[in-house]
């Protein structure tokens, strides 16, 4: 038998016993409603609408051509009670202040809700490596739109005006408070893997005369043609400053999803024969924590655990670098999957080597030491005012000064751990001092060890 008409004849029949002014259809007859929409292939009312705080269902003057399978004799039966019932299929319209009261009620069980969430959800994130869902990110921030709603702005002096606005935010609470069932369920997994570790900014101070080089490996960074780079030059020239100021920078940017930064030298150890031994599983484990892997026995062994880095590297593009490198070593015993242009991964390496850049197949950009009116400008930054006077070295200090920071060979470190050596003295007897000090050594390594020394005293 096709029931479809004669289910839209009743419906047509019970709808306009629903529009009499301060009344609204008994919950039966709405649930009623609602599964005959849901049932057919076409909706037979199209929805509930106010007017003046009256609800009236709309009926749709559609045609239904089609059968729907699912819509059973029982659907009709019901209905043609509703045509023939002697008793009232509506009600009187509950009054603005029990609507109040419900939004009020549900507001609250929702902030309950909502705790529950936040506290099963701050016990998953415990877990290194994981941070919440996507779906329970939206529904927390959602909640706190809803919690945030106060009552008096729906409610204005129009009062039955105000139902619409209300009755709306209360269904809405009704569908938070559902999808928040589940969440707040403790055996619900919240959190997901996180792909796109950045790591936190490094503490550094800015580049003095550095930014064309820093521009040059940004734009390499950036662009695909260049996935590897090396960035050259002797100790203390200021690669590892350099390098921070690139990795604080992208941490900014979206460009790539893991940017990790691993100080290599401590990895590498003298052997018997004086010669440079990598330790590849103590870099691995450097590699592991930034990650945010989680410990695991297999941790202790190389090919696993080089094994389990590239699968984690393999779920994102990232930045990888490597600072102090003395050694070339092979990228895939570490687990380090081969950058190319195409899956957005890059790897940058500091050295003082360039045959370190060129064994690992590197771009290089070599860092030379800072020219003289950059080394006198950082000089004078990093010592003070006091050696000043009307803009210019003091007189009795000027020779010494400038010898002193000719020993320094336009080396940043040198430049820096100097001045800092020798701020505050302003007798020309203690530049005269050091400066005879400074003149016995040989290298740049003996004035830092000197400097450092005079720093501790």
């Amino acid at each position: 038998m096709d029931v479809i008409e004669p289910v839209v004849n009743i419906v047509k029949d019970v709808v306009p016993t629903l529009t009499q002014p301060g009344k609204i259809a008994k919950e039966e007859v709405k649930a009623w409603l609602e599964k005959v929409d849901q049932e057919t292939a076409e909706k037979v009312f199209e929805d509930l609408i106010c007017k003046g705080g009256c609800f009236t269902y709309i009926c749709s003057s559609r045609k239904l051509d089609k059968r729907t399978q699912s819509l059973t004799e029982g659907i009709f039966k019901q209905g043609e009670k509703y045509t023939t019932a002697d008793e009232s299929l509506v009600v009187d319209t509950p009054s603005i202040e029990y609507w109040a009261t419900v939004f009020e009620e549900k507001q609250e069980r929702l902030k309950h809700q909502k705790e529950d969430v936040e506290a099963n959800l701050k016990t998953q994130c415990m877990q290194p490596g994981k941070i919440a869902r996507k779906e329970v990110e939206e529904w927390l921030e959602k909640v706190g739109q809803q919690i945030g709603i106060k009552l008096e702005g729906l409610i204005n002096q129009g009062g039955c005006s105000s139902l619409p606005n209300l009755r709306r935010k209360i269904e809405e609470l009704r569908q938070i408070l559902e999808q928040g069932k589940e969440f707040a369920n403790a055996a619900v997994i919240l959190v997901r893997d996180d792909h796109s570790i950045k790591g936190l900014p490094l503490l550094v101070e800015k580049c003095s005369g550095r930014d064309d080089i820093q521009e040059k490996i940004l734009e390499w960074l950036k662009g695909d043609k260049v996935t590897r780079i090396a960035v050259s030059g002797m100790g203390g020239v200021g690669k590892t400053t350099i390098m921070k100021n690139v990795h604080n920078q992208l941490l900014i940017e979206s460009k790539f999803e893991n940017v990790i930064w691993v100080t290599v030298s401590k990895d590498f150890n003298i052997t018997v024969q004086q010669k440079m031994k990598f330790d590849i599983l103590q870099f691995q484990k450097k590699i592991a924590s930034s990650l945010k892997l989680e410990r695991e026995p297999d941790h202790e062994n190389e090919t696993k655990l080089a094994a389990l880095i590239s699968q984690r590297l393999g779920q994102g593009s990232y930045l990888l670098i490597l600072d102090d490198v003395w050694e070339p070593f092979s990228l895939e015993d570490v687990g380090i999957s081969n950058p190319v242009g195409n899956n957005g991964c890059k790897l940058v390496l500091t050295t003082r080597s360039k045959d370190v850049a060129r064994a690992m197949d590197c771009n290089v950009i070599h860092v030379n030491p800072l020219p003289p009116e950059e080394a006198l400008e950082l000089f004078s930054e990093k010592i003070g005012s006091d050696v000043f006077s009307d803009g210019k070295i003091k007189r009795d200090i000027e020779p010494f000064f400038k010898q002193i920071l000719q020993k320094c060979d336009g080396v940043p470190l040198a430049i820096v751990t100097v001045a800092k050596s020798m701020k505050g003295k302003l007798l020309p007897r203690h530049w005269k001092l050091a400066l005879s000090e400074f003149s016995k050594f040989e290298s740049i390594i003996d004035c830092l060890k000197f400097s450092y020394e005079c720093l501790e005293q």
